[in-house]
């Protein structure tokens, strides 16, 4: 397979990864206006859905491969936080890039992604 194949396979699954983030986050802010639940469990809904979306993408990625599932999941979870860390420095200049939060995020996404690939039918 060559590399330009298994670009079109890391975007695919890259954006498939965002409609999912995009739907889920609807969903988590459905759920959080209407339980009034605090931004503890708004901040664990994010996350999860940050690792979902990762695992969805490993998934993908991984079964369209075939080979070495595992790393492509891992380079798609990576991947994932990297666009995800640049829109949010893009629309808040102000973000802090090496916090605490945000490495751990970072190490949650391509572990989902890693996860994702192992899965991978």
């Amino acid at each position: 397979m060559d590399m330009g194949k298994k670009g079109l396979y890391m975007i695919q699954s890259l954006v498939f990864a965002y409609i999912a983030t995009g739907i889920l986050l609807c969903l988590l802010a459905f759920i959080i206006y209407q339980s009034n639940a605090g931004m503890k469990i708004a901040n664990l809904g994010i996350t999860l859905t940050y690792i979902l979306a990762s695992v969805f993408a490993g998934m993908l990625i991984g079964s369209k491969i075939g080979k070495k599932k595992f790393l492509w999941g891992f380079a798609a979870g990576m991947l994932y936080f990297m666009i995800l860390t640049l829109i949010s420095w893009i629309f808040q200049k102000n973000i802090v890039l090496f916090s605490t939060e945000r490495i751990t995020a970072c190490f949650l996404c391509i572990a989902g992604g890693t996860l994702g690939g192992m899965l991978a039918i």
